[in-house]
């Protein structure tokens, strides 16, 4: 039997589409594949459009209606993997994270010599919303299982070190790319625009921009604007947020998921993305503004540094540090246009040579071939 008579199951979680969409249509043009995704009630129209403006590949997409923790999450994620093990699977991929049930019901039914879970943060950050219940989860994902996929070498690094049996295949985030803009971006040029994007969760310290954005106010600096953009539950974003605003003119603020098909507006709109994390395992926000050639401002982070260098590419900031970060936004207004032209094409140079498409596939075909052919 050879490669291409085995069969994979490929799950994606819809949080992850982004993910595994750039990826899964081409893997599928050598491999059978069988693509289900995961995603929400409210997010099934949207990205079951979006899959479809991007790929003419098959897939099943299953809309979750419970949360997490619900008697409803637990029977689809039980009927599921029920159903699958009665397949003749060769492989099984889950790009997924669940706390509770998913892991364990893949523990019980399926050869778990033949899953492969992609473990996005084995290090979970600082301040990230239910650590202790992630920590729990990957630990029992690092006990149970072998084959593995990060998504940064730091991370790899964490798991040899807890796990140094494992079997990993290392593949960075494929490059973002929401497409245009719906309708043509127009600038005046008279201010520095600056992005601040993702889902809002407190070690992504968007505190230190805002407290950054009150230190550059004060020194009379307010050519610039920040976009803020990204979902943040209602109660924290006023309590935590909100308060620390000072001058609304200097903002733009759209405090919600953002539509897939809306992405490339604010990446076009925007002159520079800025990253002000305490911790992290990868970015895949950094991905779209480096699929945009967009200059980055970044904590000083060994991820980061994976894939830009501060060498005229783009700037990092002391981590944690207000003061050092306004620094850097105030060089980032005074930059000249010929000298912001001369980042983006350094950016463009090493995203080039770093995460080019056949590259990373080729990691993922290389790792998939010797999994399917150890099975004989």
């Amino acid at each position: 039997m050879g490669i291409k008579d085995k069969r994979i199951f490929w799950l994606t979680a819809g949080y992850f589409l982004d993910v595994d969409l750039p990826v899964v249509p081409l893997l599928k043009k050598r491999f059978d594949i069988d693509w289900m995704i995961l995603t929400s009630a409210g997010n099934l129209a949207d990205d079951e459009r979006y899959i479809r403006s991007k790929t003419d590949c098959s897939f099943e997409i299953l809309a979750d209606t419970g949360n997490f923790y619900s008697l409803e999450h637990y029977r689809l994620l039980r009927d599921t993997i029920k159903r699958i093990s009665k397949e003749p699977y060769s492989l099984y991929y889950f790009d997924i994270s669940d706390f509770l049930f998913l892991f364990p019901l893949i523990n019980r039914y399926l050869p778990k010599e033949r899953v492969v879970i992609a473990t996005h943060n084995v290090s979970v950050p600082k301040g990230a919303r239910l650590a202790l219940l992630a920590k729990c989860t990957m630990r029992y994902v690092l006990s149970h299982f072998k084959n593995f996929q990060v998504f940064s070498s730091n991370q790899r690094d964490v798991i040899l070190r807890r796990r140094p049996d494992a079997d990993i295949l290392y593949a960075p985030l494929m490059l973002k790319d929401y497409g245009d803009p719906a309708q043509p971006v127009t600038r005046d040029g008279k201010e520095v625009r600056f992005l601040f994007f993702g889902n809002i969760v407190r070690y992504k310290r968007l505190d230190i921009l805002i407290e950054a954005v009150d230190i550059l106010r004060k020194k009379g600096i307010e050519d610039f604007k920040i976009y803020i953009c990204g979902y943040c539950q209602k109660s924290v974003w006023d309590k935590e947020y909100a308060p620390k605003i000072a001058d609304s003119s200097l903002y733009h603020l759209d405090i919600r998921r953002i539509p897939n098909d809306e992405v490339a507006r604010y990446f076009a709109e925007c002159d520079y993305f800025v990253m002000p994390y305490q911790d992290i395992a990868q970015s895949g926000a950094m991905t779209v503004a480096l699929n945009y050639n967009m200059p980055i401002i970044a904590s000083d982070l060994p991820t980061f540094h994976e894939f830009i260098t501060g060498a005229g590419d783009s700037m990092f900031f002391r981590t944690g540090d207000a003061t050092d970060l306004a620094m850097k936004m105030e060089e980032a207004i005074r930059l000249s246009e010929e000298d912001y032209k001369l980042m983006k094409s350094k950016l463009k140079r090493i995203v080039d040579e770093k995460l080019s498409e056949r590259a990373i596939i080729s990691k993922y075909e290389s790792y998939i071939s010797r999994l399917l052919n150890s099975e004989e």
